[in-house]
């Protein structure tokens, strides 16, 4: 971990692997055997979606550099603007490595033939190209006046420039260009700008403070505010994005796609609760000078940029998953959806504080059978949202519910001295709930159920850390809490 405090953008590479199991798992890395269609190389295939993670990282961190270097403090600080325009430069590879990417995907040619002229011009000529021209013109000047900052004036200059590249994309991929879909653009735009300044602000932060700069409270607490509008905005369209390219609630819970929003949802949950926990106690330890505030804001700041890592490989993964076309009477709930609502989604609320001393007395006393009813409660509403009954939307909504609040149950029970035989009894049987659940009409692939699996297992490993951390807080100073109170349980 220490590794990561000094140097946090490397949190952001978790988000790397995220991308390439989830698209390996929905068979999008490997080439179409259909006849008769183009067949688009596995290099396409692998690099396009690389390509956009490392065109996203780097659009996030040359914006965050921007606002910290150019605008926060008051006065520039070359070295956050010279770390811009490094990161503007690499966004700008990534922006013109994507033009030969995207012929070979529109194409089905070999990625060699992909830098024919004539077909670049003939890309460039269309609204895809005129996108990425605008885009790589800005994204240039971005990296070549980074540099010329010299106050606040030139700095949001800069800095609206990198906006406006940053949001670009938007108009292309699912929200596209059409009249039709001016809302699902404006949306995205808006998310990937809140993205940049989220993320980039943040890990801009972090480089800032390790340098131990006398104004460190000034930078925390003026990042601290444009943190939260930055959540707001990112989450409000989020919300609206998803529910303009889904066709009902049921297709959250019946897709891959609804599944990558899930869990998108229950990441962005978990690093709203990381930085509100920061800016109620991490950030007024800095502020009134304290020794140990720089370290706890950069260690939790660590911790924020490995989530948001995460929250960006799940971003590109999305891009390349079809939006569902409507869910219908028949469709299962996905196994990933069942291990985020049941699982994932009651471990941030626990974390968050949700949980009522009297409710968590009472689960508490007796675990085990909350382990049990949060396996049957899974198998059950496995096998009754795909009949339909109710309505398929309907059904959708309760289930979803159902399962959160079973889930948060056994979560409260989890935490108590004696949860930790509840969750082994989850551990070693959810992977024969979700077999069963799918056993009459298999509809997902060995290796989607076993991400599912490999995703809930974790979201229970999680679930203990947060158990040991509230117990430990909870012990007497003289006490040593995990051991003792389960040994004695």
């Amino acid at each position: 971990m220490s590794v990561l405090v000094r140097r946090p953008a490397l949190g952001l590479l978790v988000g790397v692997p995220i991308l390439l199991v989830i698209l390996g798992t929905l068979d999008a890395l490997r080439e179409s055997g259909v006849v008769g269609l183009p067949v688009v190389p596995w290099q396409t295939l692998w690099g396009l979606p690389l390509d956009r993670w490392i065109r996203d990282v780097a659009a996030s961190l040359t914006v965050g550099f921007l606002i910290l270097g150019g605008l926060l403090l008051g006065r520039p600080i070359p070295k956050l603007l010279g770390a811009a325009s490094l990161s503007a430069l690499v966004w700008l590879a990534s922006v013109l490595a994507m033009v030969p990417l995207t012929i070979s995907e529109l194409l089905g040619r070999p990625l060699s033939d992909s830098f024919d002229p004539a077909i670049i011009s003939s890309l460039l000529l269309t609204d895809l190209g005129k996108v990425l021209v605008a885009q790589i013109g800005l994204v240039a000047l971005v990296a070549a006046l980074g540099w010329a900052v010299v106050g606040r004036i030139t700095g949001v200059i800069v800095l609206a420039l990198a906006a406006a590249a940053a949001m670009l994309p938007a108009l292309t991929g699912h929200s596209g260009l059409g009249g039709g879909h001016t809302s699902a653009s404006i949306s995205l735009a808006l998310h990937l700008a809140a993205v940049g300044v989220w993320v980039g602000g943040l890990v801009a932060v972090c480089r800032y403070l390790l340098t131990n700069p006398p104004d460190a409270n000034v930078a925390i607490r003026r990042f601290s505010v444009l943190a939260l509008g930055a959540v707001l905005v990112l989450a409000e369209s989020g919300l609206l994005n998803a529910s303009l390219r889904m066709d009902g609630f049921a297709s959250l819970i019946t897709s891959p796609y609804g599944a990558l929003i899930l869990a998108k949802g229950t990441v962005l949950g978990a690093l709203i609760v990381l930085g509100w926990r920061q800016r109620k106690r991490a950030v007024p330890l800095l502020v009134s000078g304290q020794a140990t505030g720089r370290s706890i804001v950069l260690r939790l700041a660590a911790f924020e940029i490995l989530l948001m890592g995460v929250a960006l490989g799940l971003s590109v993964a999305l891009s390349r998953t079809a939006p569902p076309a409507g869910a219908i009477a028949g469709d299962r709930i996905t196994a990933a959806a069942l291990g985020l609502l049941a699982l994932g989604v009651p471990l941030v609320i626990v974390w968050a504080g949700g949980r009522p001393a009297r409710l968590q007395r009472w689960t508490s006393a007796y675990p085990e059978p909350f382990a049990v009813a949060l396996l049957v409660t899974a198998v059950v509403l496995a096998d009754v949202v795909p009949t339909g009954f109710l309505g398929v939307g309907f059904a959708a909504i309760l289930a979803s519910a159902v399962l959160v609040l079973v889930g948060w149950l056994f979560a409260m029970a989890a935490i108590g001295p004696r949860g930790v035989p509840a969750v082994i009894i989850v551990m070693v049987l959810w992977p024969a709930a979700l077999w069963w659940a799918q056993r009459s009409e298999p509809t997902e692939t060995v290796w989607q159920l076993l991400l599912a699996v490999v995703v809930a297992e974790v979201c229970l490993v999680l679930l203990l850390v947060v158990r040991r951390s509230l117990l430990a807080k909870a012990a007497p100073p003289d006490v040593v809490p995990a051991a003792s109170v389960e040994v004695s349980a």
